[in-house]
Formats: structure tokens, sequence, C-alpha cells
């Protein structure tokens, strides 16, 4: 037999008999320990096969001569929760650079199609339980949706780019602007903007694409935002952020006051989250060598898996503060005091603001009402 021919056999074989040790890894090693698979895979063996049958199901996935499609899929998963190199899924999967590039890309084409349609969704329009049962927000937040605001995650850009993505900390990044919800899902992701631009800006730009409420509703958003229709913004110039509250240890003096620490205590979701999924999703902090257009749809995928997650196996929400707290993690790149202080706010016309601000007086004007008499000897 020709060594040409011969050198192709033992090529084959090599090829078949890794596949079938990954195969045999996975559903024996791997699937069969629970502490592993979630190690490994950020989910649960049961939570990886319900991801793994709906984008069988859908014909999206499907095992191709030599990877079967459970160990295309935990090539993405794995990839996605680690951030590792290529270099290092080349050994942990015993697979080639081409083989690791093709699923880790192709992983990101399935949780950003009808996958991530299906998963992160508009509000549905009816008042969320974690207001209607707390007395401090209902009613006053009835009509709130969620909160939303703009989060940062690391980028890799070309060297003629970086001025355009390099932010206010001197890091190369992407601004993205996400809202979500109060049971901590995702309900709308814009990512792969410029760190240079400002939440402002993108809000602008989101709101003219596919940014979408139930008429009367909004989010509550950060300073850096215009206070309008869709968005209920704090008072800019008033104390508002929880750690000033924490270290002032003193009740607010007025219905500014009490409205921006209610506004901020209901908004903290949205930073949770962020907090959550960028300890969740390694790739996210860091910044992997790939086309920007890829690093964009990371974005989107962490927020599918996330939701998809959070669906069929919710964390304990008393554990999940503990573990992702947010203050003090070098991972969370979020808005800082100062950065609100000369954050530009992109103008809405006159008539939108009033009516906006108009709400939001009366917001807060009913809300002090209230506290007045809950708290007779208020000085």
């Amino acid at each position: 037999m020709p060594p040409i021919i011969d050198a192709a056999i033992q090529r084959t074989r090599l090829a078949i008999a890794t596949a079938a040790t990954t195969v045999i890894f996975f559903a024996s090693e791997l699937l069969g320990h629970p502490d592993r698979c979630r190690h490994e895979l950020g989910m649960s063996a049961l939570v990886f096969a319900l991801l793994l049958a709906e984008l069988v199901v859908t014909g999206d996935l499907m095992d191709s001569r030599y990877v079967t499609a459970q160990e295309q899929l935990a090539i993405f998963v794995y990839w996605m929760v680690h951030g590792s190199s290529q270099r290092e899924l080349q050994e942990r999967f015993q697979r080639s650079g081409d083989t690791i590039s093709r699923y880790v890309n192709h992983g990101l084409q399935l949780a950003t199609g009808a996958f991530y349609k299906k998963y992160v969704q508009d509000p549905v329009n009816e008042t969320p339980n974690d207001i209607v049962h707390n007395p401090k927000w209902y009613p006053f937040f009835k009509y709130c949706r969620g909160a939303v605001d703009g989060v940062h995650v690391l980028a890799y850009v070309l060297a003629e780019h970086i001025l355009r993505y390099c932010d206010r900390h001197g890091e190369i990044t992407q601004n993205c602007v996400a809202a979500c919800d109060f049971d901590m899902q995702f309900l709308y992701v814009m990512p792969g903007y410029e760190g240079t631009a400002a939440d402002g800006q993108l809000f602008t730009i989101a709101r003219q694409n596919s940014f979408s409420l139930p008429p009367g509703c909004y989010y509550l958003a950060d300073a850096g935002f215009p206070n309008c229709d869709m968005l209920l913004a704090p008072y800019r110039g008033v104390q508002y952020h929880l750690k000033e509250w924490k270290r002032g240890k003193q009740r607010p003096q007025n219905r500014e006051e009490l409205f921006n620490l209610r506004h901020a205590q209901l908004r903290n979701v949205i930073e949770r989250i962020f907090g959550v999924v960028k300890r969740r999703f390694r790739v996210l902090v860091s910044r992997p060598e790939m086309g920007y257009h890829q690093q964009a749809l990371m974005v989107g995928a962490a927020a599918a898996l996330h939701n998809f997650t959070r669906i069929h196996e919710p964390i304990n929400h008393i554990e999940e503060e503990e573990e992702y707290d947010v203050e003090g993690q070098p991972f969370f790149m979020g808005r800082t005091n100062n950065d609100e202080a000369g954050a530009e706010v992109y103008a809405v016309d006159n008539m939108e603001k009033a009516r906006a601000d108009a709400r939001r007086d009366r917001t807060a004007q009913a809300m002090w009402n209230k506290y007045v008499l809950d708290h007779p000897n208020l000085q």
C-alpha cells in the first residue's frame, strides 16, 4: 500500500478513536458527575441535556461525521463558561484548531438566532410581582417593567481602531446596552458599539431600531440616560448611589432624595445581572482574539444562555446575591458617580422631556406623601 494512502488511513483511524474517547469522556466522566458538569459547563447535566435537545429538535444542531452534536455544544458552552483560548480548547477536547473554531462559531450563530429570539423577549404588559408586593415601590413604579444600563465588555480590536474603543477608564471595550426584568432575565441586548460611545447615544440608536415597550410603560435608567417616555431617570445633582446612602446612614430629607433612593434600590437589578453573567461566562472578561462581529455575538449568546439557565435551573436568590455581589468585583466595569456627573445625556424633544419630568415629579411627590405619613416624627 502506498505510504500516502497508509498515512491517510492512520489519520482517519486516529480521528475515529479520538471521537470515541471524547464521547466516552462526556458520557461517563463529565455528565455523570453533577459537580464536575457544573464546573466544566456552568450548568447541571439535566440543563445541558435540555439545551442539547432543544437545538437538536429544531434541526440547528446535528452530529457530524466525527463530532457528535453533544460534543459540538460542549465545546461552545465550555468556551463561553471559561473563556479558554483556542489552544486550551484543543488540548481539552483533543480536537484540531479548525474543528474548535468551527464549533465555537457555529455555537455563536445558534445562540443568537431563533434560540435568542425565543429566550430574550420584550416584557409583558403587567406589573412585576417584585413591585406589587413591596409597599416601597407600589403603586409608585407600577408601570416599570425593568431596568436598563450600559455595560463595557473587554474587546480585541486592530491597532488602528484602538482609540475608538478606548473607554474613559483606558480599557479597550465594546459598549453594550441591555435591559432586564426583576427576575434577573434579559429583555433586550444591543452589543457591539465602540467603548467611546455614551449610554445615551446608544439608547438613541436602540430607540430608532428594535427597542420597544408596552404603551405607557418604562424602564429605570441612571443619570447617563435621558428622562423620557421609555425611561425613568433619577434627579441629577441629588444623592443617588446605594453606597452613598450606606455611608451617610441618614434618611431622605425631601422627595427628590427619597425618589432617588427607591429608584436606585429597584434599578440595582441591572447591575446585579451584569455581575452574574460576567461571572457565569468568563469569555466576557477574557478578551478573546477573534473577529469583532463574533465578539458582539458572544454578548447576545451569553444573555440567551443565561435566560435559558435561569428558567430551567433558577439559583436561590439569597445565595445568588451573596455569591455575585457586584461591588468590588474587578470584572464589573460599571458607571461610577464621577462618570455620571460628566455624562452626555442625549436630548429628547421638549414636549417629551416635560412629560417625563412631570411623571417623575408626580411619582416623587406621591412617594414622599406616604413616607411622611409613615414617619410622623420626620424632622
